[in-house]
C-alpha cells in the first residue's frame, strides 16, 4: 500500500506541477525598419547648400496593395533618374517598394535622343517607344544584413528611331534600365540629424543600355546611401556630392 502511494505521489509530481500556469507567447513581428506614418518628415541638405524636405502625407490603393505619398517642399534640382526621391511607397511583406515608374519614362524619353544624336549627326530625330508598364524599384529587403543583394529594378523598353520624319527610315531601338542594390557595410554613422550607433551602407549600380543597330552602349552610375532602421535614410552619396539628413520629425 505505501509503494502504491509513492507512486501516486511521484504521478501526480511530474504531470501536476505548472498545470495552472498559461504559457506565455511571444509574439514576433519584423522591426519597422521604414518608418511610414503620415506626418512623418525628413529634411536634407546637399553639398551645395540645397534643401529639401520629404513628408508623407497620403495614401491610396491599387492591385499590387496600399500605397502612400511623399510631398517634396522643394523640386529636385536633378534633372536625371533619382528613384530615391520617389512619389508614392508601400511596405509589404519584408520589401519596401519606390513606384518611379513615371521617372524611369522620363529619364528615357530625355536620355535617349542625348545618347543617339551623335550616331546621326546634323539629323532631325524623332524616338517613338512602346508604352510599358515599369516594375517598382525595391529600396530593400529586410531585415537587413550584410553582403545581401538583390535586383531592385528592371525594365525593357522597345521603340524606334525615325529619320528626317520619313516613316520608310525607321531603324529598330531597345533601352533597357537595371538597378542592382547591395548591403556593403554596417558602421555608427554621425550626421547634422544626430549620431546613430548602426547605419547600413548600401550601394545601388544603375545600368542604362541602348541598343542602336547591332552595338548596345551602356552607361553606369553608382549611388550609395545610409540606413537607420526606424529612422530613414541619413545619408545619400552620388556623382554629384554628399547629401545629409539634417533634422527629422515622427507623428
Amino acid at each position: 500500500m505505501r509503494l502504491i502511494f509513492l507512486i501516486l505521489c511521484a504521478v501526480f509530481v511530474v504531470f501536476g506541477c505548472g498545470s495552472d500556469e498559461t504559457p506565455t507567447l511571444i509574439e514576433q513581428t519584423p522591426p519597422n525598419y521604414f518608418p511610414d506614418a503620415v506626418g512623418s518628415s525628413w529634411v536634407y541638405r546637399d553639398a551645395n547648400g540645397y534643401e529639401w524636405t520629404r513628408e508623407i502625407t497620403d495614401g491610396y490603393s491599387t492591385e499590387e496593395g496600399d500605397y502612400q505619398l511623399f510631398t517634396y517642399t522643394q523640386p529636385s534640382a536633378d534633372d536625371g533618374l533619382d528613384y530615391l526621391r520617389p512619389n508614392a511607397f508601400r511596405v509589404a511583406e519584408n520589401r519596401v517598394f519606390f513606384a518611379i515608374g513615371e521617372k524611369v519614362d522620363l529619364y528615357i524619353e530625355n536620355e535617349l535622343p542625348v545618347l543617339v544624336q551623335d550616331e546621326f549627326s546634323g539629323l532631325e530625330l524623332d524616338i517613338a517607344l512602346d508604352p510599358t508598364s515599369h516594375p517598382e524599384f525595391i529600396f530593400f529587403q529586410f531585415p537587413l544584413s550584410l553582403n545581401t543583394e538583390w535586383n531592385a529594378f528592371n525594365t525593357k523598353v522597345n521603340g524606334s528611331l525615325i529619320l528626317q520624319n520619313l516613316v520608310l527610315l525607321q531603324i529598330p531601338l531597345e533601352a533597357e534600365v537595371g538597378i542592382m542594390g547591395k548591403v556593403v557595410a554596417k558602421t555608427p554613422l554621425e550626421t547634422p540629424a544626430g549620431s546613430f550607433d548602426s547605419a547600413f551602407q548600401i550601394e545601388y549600380e544603375i545600368e542604362f543600355t541602348h541598343t542602336l543597330f547591332p552595338e548596345a552602349e551602356v552607361v553606369r552610375q553608382y549611388q550609395t546611401i545610409w540606413f537607420v532602421p526606424h529612422v530613414g535614410i541619413v545619408k545619400i552619396k552620388n556623382e554629384s556630392g554628399v547629401t545629409d539628413l539634417i533634422s527629422y520629425t515622427f507623428p
